[in-house]
């Protein structure tokens, strides 16, 4: 009876292991030129590709996909990752985050949340969520005593 109720037991316990801690290696991760890519390999249309990267990925910048990729303004390799970017910036001084993103478009000086808080605006596009996302329309950043102590961001519109 013991050793039924341990296997018993020893089943749960696994079951909760593999449910809780369980495989991920199945899904892979991947940038929308990579989708785009294996699609064209499969279906060889340009349109059912696109569309297919689009619902795959929803903020995913279609432009950058295909043969007649535009070739913007902005050069997608030199948009850093928002979440990269964000833990290099906190906490930082006034001249790393110049070195690093450059002057900002707007400065302003807000009371509303501490007394000598500064907030600098950059509506140029800086960061990205990931590779291959379009770019966030504004990032924040709101010092205190010449520190960074919180950055925001606006995500890019879900209109195309």
């Amino acid at each position: 009876m013991k050793a039924k109720s341990l296997v018993i037991f020893s089943f749960v316990f696994l079951s909760q292991c593999a449910y809780f801690f369980g495989d991920t290696s199945g899904r892979e991760a991947k940038t929308p030129k990579q989708l785009y890519a294996e699609c064209m390999a499969t279906f060889q249309d340009d349109a059912k590709c696109k569309e297919f990267v689009l619902k795959s990925i929803p903020d995913a910048d279609v432009t950058i996909l295909g043969q007649n990729a535009v070739a913007g303004p902005v050069d997608p390799s030199s948009l850093k990752i928002r979440a990269d970017l964000i833990k290099s910036l906190l906490y930082q001084n006034k001249i790393f985050v110049k070195e690093l993103i450059g002057e900002p478009d707007e400065k302003r000086t807000i009371n509303n949340w501490a007394p000598g808080m500064e907030e600098w605006v950059y509506t140029r596009p800086i960061s990205k969520y990931a590779e291959g996302s379009r770019p966030d329309r504004e990032l924040r950043l709101h010092f205190q005593k010449g520190t960074v102590v919180r950055v925001l961001h606006t995500p890019p519109s879900a209109a195309r």
